[in-house]
C-alpha cells in the first residue's frame, strides 16, 4: 500500500521548484501574470509542501508497521523452530547467539522496510528532475547528473562493505575473564571502526552530494557561457533537492539495510537449517500393555557415531526400574532415546504410554512463580498439589518462604525445583548412583559403553547397597502444617521487577559518552568546533551562489567567482570528512569507555546482583543496547547535527521527548523478559519437550512480544505523529515566506527571495527527518543510560568491607597452617533479615578434614559463603578468623586466591585422562555452553587439578561426589585424603557416607550448630 502513496508524493515534490520559479518571476516581474498570481503561487507551494507531509509519514508509518510485523514473525519463527530442534545440533549454537537472532538479525528486516519504497521514489523522481532541469537550463544537467550518478556507486560499494563486518567469584577469576571480555571487544571494535569508516564517508558524500552537483552544474553553465539566471538556478537547486534526500540518503541507506539484512538472514538460515526430531518412535496411548517400553536391537546416535549399542529393552508397566553405570556409560544417553531427544539409528522402540514426565539431573526452571514451575502448564487440582509438595519434602521450604509461599518469583537458574507427580502405580526409570536405592526397584539394568543387560539384585554388591545413607536419616522428619513466615519469605524474594528511570537523560550519561579518555572535554570541543566550520562554510557556498546570479552576465564571467564558488565546496568536502569521522571516532570511544564500565561493574559487584536479574534483562542490555549505542546513535547523533538550524528542532522536539523517552525506556523493560524466557527455553528444552507444553511456552513467547510490541508501537507511531505537526509548521513558513516575497517584491533580490524558499521546502523534509533523528538519538541514549547504570553497581569490595577496619596485608605464605575460628557468628543475607547462621562458636584445627551435614535451608552454603565473604559486611556479627587474622579486614582478592571450592583433583586421579586421550583435540577438547557435550559426571570431574595446582592450604568442598557413582565415590574421596592430607578440608555432604571418614562432623539446623564431634561420637548419640 504504501508503494501506491509514492506517486502523490512525487508529484507534490516535483510542483514545488516549478512554484517557486513562478513565484521568482513575480518578483521580477517576467511571469506576464496578474500581481495576484503570486499569492496564489505561494498558497499552491503550501498545498504541496501539506500533501508531501501527510503522504510521506503515511509511508513510513506504514512502513515501520509492516517493519514490526516481520520482525515479530521472525521472532517467532525462531522460537518455534528451536522449540523443535534436534538436541544434538543444539551443540554447535549458545543461548547467546540464539538471543542475537532474535535481538539484531531479526531487527535487520525492521530497519530495511523503511526504505522499501525508497529504489521506486528514487528513480522516478531522478528521471523527472533530470527532463525537468534539463528543458530549464539544457547541457548542464549532464554535468550535474554524471556528478550524481558517481556519487551513487560510490556509496553503493560502501554500503555493501558493511555486511562484511557484520559478519566466576570464588575462584577470583574476575580479572581473567575480564580480560577474555575485553580482548573480545576489541576485535568486535576493530570491525566496528571499519565500518563506522565507511558510514562516514557515506554520510558526509550524502551531505555535500548537493553542494558538489551544483557545482557541476552551475560549473559546466559557466564553462558554456551560460548566464546564471536566479530562476534558472534556485529551479534547479529546488529539483536537486527533491532528488538528494531519496537518492543520496535513503538509497544508500536501503543499500547498507539490505546488505546487513541479507548477512541476517544467512545466519538465521542456518539456525533454520537445523535438524528437527524425527520422530521414528512408536507411541501407542494403550496403558494395559503388558510392557510400557520396549526396545529391540534398537541403536542410537547423537551424531554420525552411535552413542547406544543394539539395546534389548523391556519395561514392564507399573515397575520401577533402575538403571547404573559408571560415568559416561549411557545412562542419560538412555533417557534422552525415550524421550525421542536422540537420533533412532536402526531397531524399534515402541512407548505404551499416554505421557511422560522428566526430572533432569541438572535441575531446570524458568523465570516464574514456584507453583508455575511445578504445575507447568497442568490444571490446579488442589488437593493432588498439596500430596505432591508433602511428597516432595518441599511443605517445610514452602513454609519457609512465608505468606507469598509457592507463589514466590523466581528467576532463571535460581532455584532448584522440578515438576514432580504422585508416581504410585506408573512406570518410573530411575538413573542413578546412588546403588541404595536399587533395592526398591522391580528391575535393575547395567549400562556399559552404550550397551544394556539385567542385572538381579543379587548381582550388586552387598556394601554398595548399604554404604549411601541419606542424609534425611539424621534429619528432623516432623510434618509441618506449611505456616507461612513473612520474615524469611523477603529473604527469598529476591527476582526484583527491570524499573525504568524517569525524566530526562543526565547530563553525566551525555558527558560519559563524548568526554571518553583519551581526548576527553578537548575532543568534544574539538567537535563542536567541525560542526560550526561545516556549516558555515555551507551557508557560504549557498550566499555566494545567490550573489553570484545577481551579477550581470560580464561580472558572472569573472572567473574570481567560480574559483570562490569551487573553493567553498571542495571545503565542504573536506571539512565534512573530518567532522563525520571524528564525530563517529568520539562517539566510538565514549561506546567502548561505557562498555568497559559495565563489564567492570557486572564482574566486580556481588553476586546478589545476579541473583536479582535474571540472565535475560543482563543480555539485553550487554546485547541490544550496546549494539544500539555502537551502531544507531552515532549515526542519529551524526544526521541531528547536521545543520545549525537543528537547534529550532531540539527546542520543539522537548515536548515530543516527555512521552517518547519514557515509551523508550518502556520498550526497553519490556524487551527483557523476551529474551529471558529464550535463554530458560534454551536451558530446558528437552524437559519442555518431555512435557509437551511446546504450545504453553510459544503462547507465553508470544504474549511477550506482543507486550512489547504495544510499547513499541506506540512509540514510533508518536514519532510520525510529531513529524506531521513539524512539517504543517513548516509548511506555514514557507507560506508566510511566500507571501512576504510577493508583497515585498520590489524591496528585495530574487536571488534572496529563491535561496529562502529553497531552504523552507529543505525544512519540509529535513525537520521531521532530524527531529526522528535527534529523538532517536536520545531514545538510543536511555540505552546508554542503561549501561550507565551497570557501570555504577557498587563493587562488592565496597559492599563487603567494613569501615571501621584497615585493611592488612598478611605473610605470603599466608595460611601457613589452616586453622579456622568462627567467634559468635551470626550472617543474614540483608541487614533487615533473620540470620541465617545464628551465633556459631567452632574452631578447626590445621589438616582437620571437617564433615558438613544437615537438611535442606540448614545452612551448609552459607558456611562457605561466609568464608568467602560473598555478603555484604552489615549483614554480619562476629568475625571469622584464619590462622588467626580477620578475614574481614582483608581484600576479597587475597583471601579469595587462598581459598578453594569445588571436587578438585587431577586428571589421572578421577580417570579422566582417557576422555581427553580418546578425543582428536585432547587436552584442547572444547566445553561446551553448559558443559552439554558431557555426561553429568564428567562435568563434575572437568573442574581438574585446580586445588593441586592452586596449593591452597583450605579446600572447600560442595556436594563433590553428587553425580558419580559408588567406584568413583571412593576413588576421589581416597585421592582427597592423599592429596590434600596437608590441608584443612571443609566437605559439605547430602550422603553420610561421604563424610564419614572425617576427622569431626559439623550438623546445622535452622543455622545453628547441633553437633561438632567426631563421626563415632555423633553415631553414639
Amino acid at each position: 500500500m504504501s508503494i501506491l502513496l509514492v506517486f502523490p508524493l512525487i508529484m507534490a515534490q516535483i510542483a514545488q521548484p516549478l512554484l517557486i520559479r513562478q513565484i521568482v518571476l513575480c518578483i521580477e516581474d517576467q511571469s506576464g501574470l496578474p500581481s495576484y498570481a503570486g499569492y496564489l503561487c505561494g498558497l499552491a507551494l503550501f498545498t504541496s509542501c501539506i500533501v508531501q507531509a501527510i503522504v510521506s509519514e503515511q509511508i513510513f508509518f506504514r512502513n515501520g508497521r509492516a517493519g514490526m510485523r516481520i520482525r515479530n514473525s521472525l521472532s517467532s519463527a525462531i522460537y518455534k523452530h528451536l522449540l523443535t530442534t534436534n538436541t544434538a545440533t543444539l551443540h554447535k549454537t549458545t543461548a547467546a547467539q540464539m538471543i542475537n537472532l532474535v535481538a539484531n538479525d531479526a531487527s535487520k528486516f525492521e530497519e530495511l522496510s523503511m526504505f522499501i519504497h525508497t529504489p521506486l521514489l528514487a528513480t522516478v523522481e531522478a528521471l523527472a528532475a533530470f527532463g525537468l532541469i534539463f528543458w530549464h537550463i539544457g547541457l548542464p544537467t549532464i554535468f550535474g547528473y554524471a556528478v550524481l550518478v558517481l556519487l551513487i556507486p560510490i556509496q553503493f560499494i560502501f554500503s555493501r562493505q558493511f555486511s562484511r563486518y557484520q559478519n566466576v567469584k570464588m575462584y577470583n577469576w574476575e580479572k581473567a575473564m575480564e580480560q577474555r571480555v575485553r580482548e573480545a571487544r576489541q576485535r568486535e571494535l576493530s570491525n566496528i571502526y571499519k565500518v563506522s569508516c565507511l558510514r562516514a564517508l557515506n554520510v558526509a558524500f550524502a551531505f555535500t552530494s548537493l553542494p558538489l552537483i551544483s557545482l557541476a552544474t552551475f560549473g559546466g553553465s559557466w564553462l558554456l557561457g551560460q548566464t546564471l539566471l536566479p530562476e534558472n538556478i534556485f529551479t534547479t537547486v529546488g529539483f536537486f533537492v527533491m532528488v538528494r534526500v531519496p537518492v543520496t540518503i535513503w538509497l544508500p541507506s536501503a543499500i547498507e539495510k539490505f546488505s546487513e539484512a541479507r548477512v541476517s538472514a544467512r545466519r538465521i538460515d542456518q539456525f533454520m537449517q537445523l535438524d528437527t526430531l524425527s520422530n521414528k518412535r512408536e507411541k501407542i496411548e494403550n496403558e494395559n500393555e503388558a510392557h510400557a517400553i520396549v526396545m529391540e536391537d534398537t541403536s542410537f546416535s547423537w551424531k554420525n557415531t552411535p552413542s547406544l549399542f543394539s539395546l534389548n529393552l523391556k519395561i514392564r508397566n507399573g515397575n520401577l526400574v533402575g538403571i547404573k553405570g559408571s560415568i559416561g556409560a549411557g545412562k542419560s544417553t538412555l533417557l534422552a532415546a525415550i524421550l525421542n531427544e536422540i537420533n533412532l539409528v536402526s531397531g524399534k522402540l515402541q512407548l505404551h504410554v499416554r505421557s511422560i514426565s522428566y526430572a533432569p539431573q541438572s535441575a531446570w526452571i524458568f523465570a516464574d512463580t514456584i507453583r508455575a514451575n511445578i504445575l507447568l502448564g497442568e490444571a490446579m487440582n488442589d488437593e493432588r498439589y498439596k500430596n505432591v509438595i508433602k511428597a516432595c519434602c518441599l511443605d517445610i521450604d514452602l513454609e519457609n518462604f512465608g505468606e507469598v509461599g509457592d507463589l514466590l518469583i523466581i528467576g532463571d537458574k535460581g532455584v532448584s525445583l522440578s515438576d514432580v507427580l504422585l508416581l504410585r502405580g506408573k512406570t518410573r526409570i530411575l538413573v542413578t548412583h546412588q546403588t541404595h536405592f536399587l533395592v526398591e526397584t522391580d528391575q535393575i539394568y547395567l549400562m556399559t559403553n552404550g550397551q544394556i543387560e539385567e542385572l538381579q539384585i543379587e548381582q550388586i554388591p552387598t556394601m554398595e547397597l548399604s554404604s549411601d545413607t541419606s542424609e534425611t536419616e539424621s534429619s528432623d522428619n516432623k510434618e509441618t502444617d506449611w505456616v507461612p513466615n513473612s520474615a524469611i519469605a523477603d529473604m527469598n524474594s529476591i527476582i526484583k521487577n527491570e524499573t525504568s528511570v524517569e525524566g530526562a537523560i543526565k547530563w553525566s550519561v551525555w558527558l560519559k559518552l563524548f568526554t571518553a579518555p583519551p581526548l576527553r572535554w578537548f575532543g568534544l570541543f574539538l567537535m563542536i568546533i567541525f560542526m560550526l566550520i561545516n556549516e558555515a562554510v555551507y551557508d557560504f557556498s549557498n550566499v555566494w551562489l545567490a550573489m553570484w546570479s545577481d551579477k550581470d552576465y560580464s561580472e558572472q564571467r569573472l572567473s574570481f567567482y567560480a574559483y570562490i564558488y569551487l573553493g567553498a565546496v571542495s571545503s565542504i568536502l573536506i571539512v565534512a570528512i573530518i567532522r563525520v569521522g571524528f564525530g563517529f571516532y568520539i562517539m566510538l570511544r565514549g561506546s567502548t569507555y561505557l562498555h568497559n564500565r559495565m563489564l567492570t561493574g557486572m564482574l566486580y559487584t556481588s553476586l546478589r546482583f545476579f541473583e536479582s536479574n535474571p540472565s535475560g534483562r543482563i543480555l539485553n542490555r550487554a546485547s541490544k543496547d550496546q549494539q544500539i549505542l555502537d551502531q544507531s546513535l552515532p549515526v542519529a547523533l551524526i544526521d541531528t547535527m547536521q545543520y545549525l538550524l537543528m537547534i529550532i528542532v531540539l527546542w520543539l522536539r522537548r515536548f515530543y521527548m516527555r512521552s517518547s523517552r519514557q515509551l523508550k525506556r518502556l520498550e526497553s523493560v519490556t524487551r527483557s523478559p523476551i529474551y529471558t524466557l529464550f535463554s530458560s527455553s534454551f536451558d530446558g528444552l528437552t524437559s519442555i519437550r518431555a512435557f509437551n507444553v511446546q504450545d504453553d511456552f510459544l503462547n507465553m513467547f508470544m504474549d511477550r512480544i506482543d507486550t512489547n510490541s504495544r510499547a513499541y508501537f506506540i512509540l514510533y507511531t508518536s514519532a510520525y505523529w510529531f513529524g506531521l505537526r513539524l512539517d504543517v509548521l513548516v509548511s506555514f513558513l514557507t507560506l508566510i515566506t511566500a507571501l512576504l516575497a510577493v508583497f515585498f517584491r520590489h524591496q528585495i533580490l530574487p536571488s534572496a527571495a529563491a535561496l529562502s524558499f529553497i531552504y523552507c521546502i529543505s525544512l519540509t523534509g529535513l525537520f521531521p527527518w532530524a527531529m526522528r533523528q535527534s529523538a532517536e538519538a536520545e531514545n538510543s541514549m536511555t540505552s546508554a543510560e542503561r549501561i550507565y547504570e551497570y557501570s555504577q553497581l557498587v563493587s562488592e569490595s565496597q559492599q563487603n568491607s567494613n569501615k571501621n577496619n584497615v585493611l592488612i596485608q598478611p605473610a605470603e605464605d599466608w595460611p601457613s597452617h589452616g586453622i579456622i575460628e568462627f567467634k559468635d557468628y551470626t550472617f543474614r543475607y540483608r541487614p533487615e533479615l533473620d540470620s541465617v547462621l545464628k551465633n556459631i562458636n567452632l574452631r578447626i584445627e590445621s589438616k582437620e578434614k571437617i564433615g558438613v551435614i544437615g537438611r535442606t535451608g540448614a545452612g551448609k552454603p552459607s558456611l562457605l559463603q561466609a568464608l568467602f565473604r560473598l555478603v555484604d559486611q552489615s549483614a554480619i556479627n562476629g568475625t571469622i578468623l584464619i590462622d588467626n587474622i580477620d578475614i574481614g579486614r582483608l581484600s576479597l582478592h587475597h583471601l579469595r586466591s587462598h581459598l578453594n571450592e569445588e571436587c578438585l583433583t587431577a586428571l589421572e586421579a578421577v580417570q579422566l585422562r582417557q576422555l581427553v586421550r580418546n578425543h582428536p583435540d585432547g587436552i584442547h577438547l572444547l566445553v561446551a555452553e553448559s558443559g552439554v557435550n558431557l555426561s553429568a559426571g564428567e562435568r563434575q570431574l572437568i573442574c581438574v587439578a585446580r586445588a593441586i595446582l592452586k596449593k591452597s592450604r583450605i579446600l572447600l568442598i560442595d556436594e563433590a561426589t553428587a553425580n558419580v557413582d559408588h567406584a568413583t565415590d571412593t576413588m576421589i574421596q581416597e585421592v582427597i585424603s592423599d592429596k590434600f592430607r596437608h590441608c584443612t578440608i571443609l566437605t559439605i555432604a547430602h550422603r553420610l557416607n561421604t563424610v564419614a571418614n572425617s576427622d569431626r562432623i559439623l550438623m546445622l539446623q535452622q543455622g545453628q550448630v547441633v553437633y561438632f564431634d567426631t563421626p563415632s561420637n555423633i553415631h553414639l548419640t
